[in-house]
């Protein structure tokens, strides 16, 4: 959902097809020695499930945390990124990465409900394994407003695709099938 709604980018995959497997195996391998660095209070691999009902659906959300961290501080969505680039130059998480770790937060905060939530972005530079965090606490409110305005931005597209279904569907139910069977 959020990739799909905060897409950006260059159009142009001509560039680094070959490295990209690479990349995500070496971004798997950092992310299981990351994980295995954070202690007893750092759950791995936390899934996580919304259905919200709508007019004509209803939306399921599923997606897996990279780290829920629970401690004396409250609650912390950890979201893990393995790059090739300098991490240690960020000055701010990436649009995108923020937003998977709030809607991440969004679902367990309200499941769980709290009233705030932490959220990490854990960059780590692959070949040096420098590691780079940027933590916020984000209220409920806070959340549930970026979720709704998520929401209603998909809710665009999936109305359009609805309707294009239902007119697809309308224009081949006359039709019959041209072979004997």
């Amino acid at each position: 959902l959020v990739e799909f709604i905060f897409r950006s980018g260059d159009i142009d995959n001509r560039i680094g097809k070959g490295a990209q497997k690479e990349a995500m195996q070496e971004g798997s391998r950092m992310h299981r020695k990351i994980q295995g660095r954070m202690g007893m209070e750092y759950r791995a691999e936390v899934p996580l499930k919304l259905e919200v009902p709508q007019e004509q659906y209803v939306l399921a959300l599923e997606g897996r945390a990279d780290g829920i961290i629970t401690n004396a501080d409250g609650v912390t969505v950890d979201e893990i990124k393995c790059m090739y680039t300098d991490v240690t130059r960020f000055e701010e998480p990436i649009f995108v990465h923020k937003a998977q770790a709030m809607c991440y937060a969004y679902i367990y905060a309200s499941q769980e409900h709290l009233s705030s939530i932490g959220i990490r972005i854990t960059y780590c530079h692959i070949p040096t394994e420098d590691i780079r965090y940027f933590y916020e606490v984000i209220t409920y409110e806070d959340l549930h407003q970026f979720y709704e305005t998520l929401l209603t931005e998909y809710a665009k597209w999936l109305a359009w695709q609805i309707h294009w279904q239902e007119e697809r569907d309308a224009s081949i139910r006359p039709l019959e099938f041209p072979f004997v069977y």
